[in-house]
């Protein structure tokens, strides 16, 4: 392997092993790769195709379950007649008008929501760290918020959204098994988003399905904040969402003495549509029903088929 090979294995190990950085975060190392890629094809005008398809492979499957990934990677590749240096630089910096155009819709329906929601004093409950969520309650500190995050086990993410949070609102730092002592205080839920499946089930932090689950029985509203690239084209396709283990000794790192013994390690669960009271997306507030309307008519879902009927992942 070539010291360039390498580099770019150590820069898909690193997207792969990443476990802190948010969705938009791990989208930028994504395409900090393939622009690494670029920089190696001397003609521009050059058929890449089959080594761009052989890296966007790569990429994706570096994340397999990570819904903006796939889209992105579709939005670079899909539209383009030829794919070379040329046209795959034009695509990134499309790409990036396209993300700054979703941000700033996200950003002025967030206000919007806010407007309503907190205009009395409101408590939020987060859970775990969402660079979407965090950036833009940091963008609205204006507006008068108290702010309580679960910790996040096993990697204590939610410290991370605490420490940041806290420097503009009065922020509470809880442990995970303590909601149900909080969740009469609380007002509101804001959760992140892996993804998003057909059936509107949402993939996010492991902890999300029983907060969700008991803000239900408690009345309390659920809001998932995210972009419309957060739906998951594998499920849109049938293919099944694995949610993976992690390694163990994140929460046991003692010597097991019996084999009886098993430690499970899970990043993410899996929330039913039916606990989330609506998505504050790019497309406005809406219910979930009427997101994936939005989403399966916007979306250049059929580009995704090619990857699918190929088995490339």
């Amino acid at each position: 392997m070539g010291s360039k090979d390498f580099k770019i294995s150590k820069l898909l190990s690193e997207l792969r092993k990443n476990s802190l950085s948010g969705a938009s975060e791990l989208i930028f190392k994504a395409l900090d790769i393939i622009r690494f890629q670029l920089k190696l094809v001397e003609d521009p005008n050059k058929n890449i195709e089959g080594k761009m398809v052989d890296l966007i492979v790569k990429i994706i499957n570096s994340r397999p379950s990570m819904a903006s990934l796939i889209n992105t990677m579709g939005y670079i590749i899909q539209c383009s007649e030829t794919l070379n240096k040329r046209s795959i630089e034009e695509r990134i910096n499309q790409f990036e008008k396209e993300r700054i155009r979703r941000n700033i819709a996200l950003e002025k329906n967030f206000k919007e929501f806010l407007s309503i929601k907190a205009k009395l004093h409101r408590k939020i409950l987060l859970i775990s760290y969402s660079s979407t969520i965090v950036n833009l309650l940091l963008k609205y500190n204006n507006y008068d918020m108290e702010i309580y995050v679960l910790e996040s086990r096993p990697l204590l993410e939610g410290q991370k959204t605490a420490e940041i949070l806290s420097q503009y609102f009065k922020t509470h730092l809880i442990i995970d098994a303590a909601i149900g002592k909080f969740i009469d205080q609380i007002d509101l839920v804001l959760i992140g988003v892996d993804s998003i499946l057909k059936d509107g089930s949402i993939i996010n932090k492991i902890g999300t399905y029983p907060l969700a689950l008991l803000a239900k029985i408690s009345k309390k509203s659920v809001y998932a904040v995210c972009d419309s690239f957060k739906y998951n084209l594998r499920s849109h396709f049938g293919e099944k969402i694995l949610i993976e283990q992690k390694p163990s000794n994140e929460i046991y790192n003692k010597e097991r003495k019996y084999e009886n013994l098993e430690v499970h390690n899970y990043y993410f669960d899996t929330t039913p549509s039916k606990y989330i009271t609506g998505i504050i997306s790019d497309y406005g507030i809406l219910r979930i029903h009427d997101f994936l309307e939005k989403v399966r008519q916007d979306l250049p879902i059929e580009w995704f088929k090619y990857f699918i009927h190929n088995k490339k992942i």
